[in-house]
């Protein structure tokens, strides 16, 4: 069995109300990336934490397990330590496809080509954006155990935490394990907040620098073709 996990336990700090909340072509963000992922998952889990009261009693989660992250302020890895736990306690799972749930644009197309991807078992699947890998992401059961033991509570400062700022795509870019990267030719899909920057003219300086990057990297293959060209033509 496949799981998807939607993880939506942080604070909204820019926004003064949960982020889960916030509109998005008719319905909260959170409605629509649960909607997304219960169609093409058998199991699906979300991941609550800051005012959790608040989010449950406004959301549709059709028929996800809602989890309580009581220790969301540790930051993202928690909420990872929070679903594999639930997953390896309660089901058997061959895999689980991570999803942020702000990123209510990630749709049926992504995760549909994240599934068809063939992948050994010691591979995680990442997904390419241009030229920046993000969410979702797809972990085999090979993997599931080793995050659930790297991110367990012991390992874990009582002030500040090792892994306070850990990020899963950072963690396998950096990491010795084997990944298999599906490749998408858009940008990325942007968060809630990057969305609203972007219609109202506040770019965020993440996506700037993808954008760059992006014409930085267009430019030098443009360049480097035009030469092979021109050696071909004896110029």
């Amino acid at each position: 069995m496949k799981a998807g996990v939607i993880l939506a336990a942080g604070d909204s700090s820019r926004m003064g109300f949960p982020k889960q909340l916030a509109e998005y072509k008719g319905k909260t963000i959170l409605d629509t990336v649960i909607d997304t992922v219960t169609n093409k998952f058998e199991e699906t889990v979300v991941v609550l934490g800051h005012e959790n009261d608040t989010i449950t009693e406004k959301i549709d989660f059709k028929n996800s397990t809602i989890l309580i992250n009581e220790n969301w302020e540790e930051g993202i890895v928690s909420s990872i330590r929070t679903a594999l736990f639930y997953l390896g306690e309660n089901k058997e799972i061959d895999s689980v496809m991570i999803f942020m749930g702000d990123q209510p644009a990630v749709n049926n197309k992504i995760i549909e080509k994240l599934l068809k991807t063939k992948y050994k078992e010691d591979e995680v699947v990442i997904s390419k954006y241009r030229y920046k890998l993000s969410y979702p992401i797809l972990i085999p059961k090979f993997f599931c155990t080793k995050l659930e033991l790297l991110t367990h509570d012991n390992l874990l400062g009582e002030d500040d935490s090792l892994f306070k700022n850990f990020d899963l795509v950072d963690f396998f870019e950096s990491s010795e394990y084997k990944s298999k990267i599906v490749n998408f030719n858009f940008l990325e899909p942007t968060d809630y907040d990057e969305q609203n920057d972007f219609y109202s003219g506040k770019i965020s300086l993440r996506n700037f620098l993808n954008y760059k990057l992006f014409f930085v990297q267009f430019n030098n293959d443009f360049n480097r073709f035009h030469k092979r060209y021109d050696s071909h033509r004896g110029y």
